[in-house]
């Protein structure tokens, strides 16, 4: 077993088997590592185990370096999913070893690995966090029964009350727009709009940006990331005020639409915290909550910090940045954001 960093020769042998591998995700292909480089300064480190020559395993992770955290590792920031994915224990336990390795050179006490699936070598160590999944059987009218009446009545209220849903790539600046504004409202500095733009430019294919527009304004916007297998929704936000025409319901049965043409076996309409409200709007899709089993490899002795906002310590700050003026708070706010993985 040989344990290699990821070179541009190997890209797509990579991408290759992340496409293949039934637990790999959209969010392991190699050209995030370009994007979390180029817009966020963050060094990616991919490891992919060898044997005899094919790949077996593959473990991407980057260097979070911020002023209140220290040096941190993570398997993926700023994304759905990441973690070790491969073939066997031994693939895994050497990936695992490799990037401990590399994680306390950069200095970080750990790394947190995000995975979708649980790892065959490491117990899961966090479990605040479940995904909830819908499967695409039958197509659109199958996956419309399906859903709750009161979804169903949404989307329908929508159409009536004139909201449309556009999508396309030139839909970014909308969404940023609307994106920072929700973000500010919640407390929490929004990440630079360049890591939106690098992702479109080096993952084309992948990503999908819906606007949901009434009367010429857009007043919601949601980005999707998928391959040919799940439909991730990703990142969405919302003018408060017109959510009373369901704006979010229309987008999200567009992406579901789509998602079902494409050949998509299922939507995974993204994390959330057990118990939250969050949860309880995705439940209602029709889908099934799935917990996931992330792990920390630790590098170091000590815990690593708690990154999430049930962190007692983050109560003030998200406070005073509520109350911050909305172009303070994105003149602010991406800095910050780059280090809040």
């Amino acid at each position: 077993m040989k344990i290699e960093r990821l070179t541009a020769a190997r890209e797509s042998a990579w991408d290759a088997y992340a496409d293949m591998h039934p637990e790999a995700t959209v969010f392991h292909r190699a050209a995030w590592k370009r994007v979390m480089e180029e817009s966020l300064g963050h060094a990616g480190t991919y490891l992919l185990a060898l044997d005899d020559g094919r790949i077996v395993g593959i473990l991407p992770f980057c260097v979070v370096s911020t002023r209140l955290f220290g040096t941190l590792g993570v398997s993926l920031p700023f994304v759905g999913y990441g973690g070790a994915v491969s073939d066997g224990e031994e693939a895994e336990k050497a990936l695992l070893e490799a990037a401990a390795r590399e994680a306390e050179q950069a200095g970080c006490p750990g790394i947190e690995l995000r995975q979708r699936f649980p790892l065959k070598t490491m117990p899961p160590e966090i479990d605040r966090k479940v995904a909830t999944v819908l499967s695409t059987e039958g197509g659109p009218a199958a996956v419309f029964a399906r859903l709750h009446q009161n979804v169903r009545n949404k989307i329908r209220k929508a159409a009536k009350e004139g909201v449309s849903v556009q999508e396309g790539p030139d839909g970014l600046p909308d969404f940023y727009a609307i994106y920072s504004r929700n973000l500010r409202d919640l407390g929490t500095p929004v990440i630079t709009r360049r890591f939106f733009e690098a992702a479109l430019r080096h993952l084309p294919d992948n990503l999908r940006i819906y606007r949901a527009v009434r009367n010429g304004r857009t007043i919601a916007a949601k980005i999707v990331v998928a391959d040919r297998r799940t439909c991730c929704f990703t990142w969405s936000a919302s003018l408060r005020k017109e959510l009373k025409h369901a704006p979010v319901h229309a987008m999200n049965w567009r992406a579901i639409e789509d998602a079902c043409e494409t050949g998509c076996d299922r939507v995974d309409l993204g994390r959330s915290t057990v118990g939250s409200s969050h949860q309880d709007f995705k439940k209602y899709w029709g889908g099934a909550a799935e917990a996931l089993p992330w792990a920390v490899l630790a590098v170091r002795d000590g815990s690593a910090p708690q990154l999430n906002k049930e962190n007692p310590s983050f109560s003030l700050a998200i406070a005073l940045w509520k109350r911050l003026p909305l172009g303070i708070s994105r003149i602010l706010g991406p800095p910050i954001a780059r280090g809040l993985p």
